[in-house]
């Protein structure tokens, strides 16, 4: 239980600090963002162990979907907004997903190349 405990308090200080730093810097990139980065960088460093996360982290993602259901409410009760901004909505995704799809194809040739 203290192994839990210890992993969810981690990942949630984080998480509180990454909303700390988004409000100082102004919102310019949202909380969990900066909070993931956060993490990210202090495992990297060894500041954090692996481990120490570990426990908290397999129990959130095991309950991710039933995190997912308040905002699956929200979208059908908002479903004529999003009927209004359907073409916007589905040109941005399209063009989204084109987009993302050339950088990650252009970084994997690039570092294919550094690499031999």
């Amino acid at each position: 239980m203290a192994a839990w405990l210890s992993s969810v308090i981690i990942l949630m200080a984080c998480l509180w600090t990454g909303d700390l730093v988004s409000v100082w810097i102004g919102h310019a990139l949202p909380g969990s963002i900066i909070g993931m980065l956060l993490l990210a960088t202090l495992l990297g460093s060894g500041l954090i162990r692996l481990s120490w996360v570990e426990v908290g982290a397999g129990f959130l993602v095991r309950w991710m979907s039933l995190l997912f259901v308040p905002i699956g409410v929200g979208v059908v009760d908002q479903l004529d907004l999003l009927a209004n901004s359907l073409g916007a909505l589905l040109l941005t995704s399209i063009l989204g997903t084109v987009i993302i799809m050339a950088i990650a194809g252009w970084l994997f040739q690039w570092l294919e190349r550094t690499q031999r």
